[in-house]
């Protein structure tokens, strides 16, 4: 009898539907969009609050809230939940600060405004990369991956090519972003991505994001060169592109 109790218990369990928990592709997506609005942020500068850029950060802000509650429905602990609200606080931190460039709005190179949004954005990229371990994997997590070292990168551009002591290192303890590094790594990255890729759609993503990585490269062949021409709207025209196709992707 007792053994036919347990018996039937295992089947249950095994046939029970698994819990709802955060998936890779929601947290790595969230991640991208807190590059997103430093990048935003940063753009601003670049051409005095134009109009477009205001309103495109604000959708910027609006996607972060929808992947928030994407979160939110996956969230099934008290632990979960709780992360949820501490995400939701420091995206809501970031989208005030990053509509507010005193570099933009009255010419002023404020180096407050720099070190809090670089401390918010990495505040949430770390709150986010600690939920990674133990989430649910998918089909784009690689690409989603890269999506998010695209807009690291490019976020660090714009804030360089709008001022100097704009880096990620003002107000905080990382060290100067090592571009060529970087970009050598993200070429590595899309390559394996390249060779492992089985789902067609990531195959056409992939191919997309590695045509918009190379009009980037080809313009600035030296990264780390402080005299080299900066061409911030290059980087921000297609890091958003890429942004915006990858949340796209996964609403599908």
């Amino acid at each position: 009898m007792l053994k036919r109790l347990f018996a039937s218990l295992l089947i249950t369990l095994v046939a029970a539907p698994a819990l709802a928990a955060f998936k890779v592709e929601t947290l790595t997506a969230m991640q991208m969009e807190a590059w997103r609005a430093r990048m935003g942020f940063h753009q601003l500068a670049v051409r005095g609050n134009a109009p477009e850029d205001l309103d495109a950060l604000e959708g910027v802000i609006a996607q972060g809230g929808d992947l928030i509650e994407q979160l939110s429905s996956q969230a099934v602990t008290t632990s979960e939940k709780d992360a949820v609200t501490e995400i939701s606080a420091l995206w809501e931190a970031i989208a005030n600060r990053a509509v507010d460039n005193p570099l933009a709005s009255v010419g002023y190179a404020d180096f407050n405004a720099f070190a809090e949004i670089n401390s918010l954005t990495l505040d949430l990229h770390r709150e986010l990369a600690s939920h990674l371990v133990g989430a649910e994997k998918g089909a784009n997590d690689a690409l989603m991956k890269l999506g998010v070292d695209l807009l690291r990168i490019s976020s660090e551009y714009l804030a360089l090519a709008t001022f100097p002591s704009a880096g990620i290192n003002a107000g905080t303890q990382e060290v100067a972003m090592p571009f060529m590094q970087e970009a050598m790594t993200f070429e590595e990255d899309m390559d394996k991505l390249e060779k492992q890729a089985a789902n067609e759609q990531v195959k056409r993503m992939l191919a997309t994001l590695k045509m918009r990585w190379t009009f980037i490269r080809s313009a600035i062949p030296q990264l780390d060169d402080p005299d080299a021409a900066k061409v911030p709207l290059l980087f921000y025209r297609y890091s958003s592109q890429t942004a915006d196709d990858l949340v796209d992707m996964l609403a599908q």
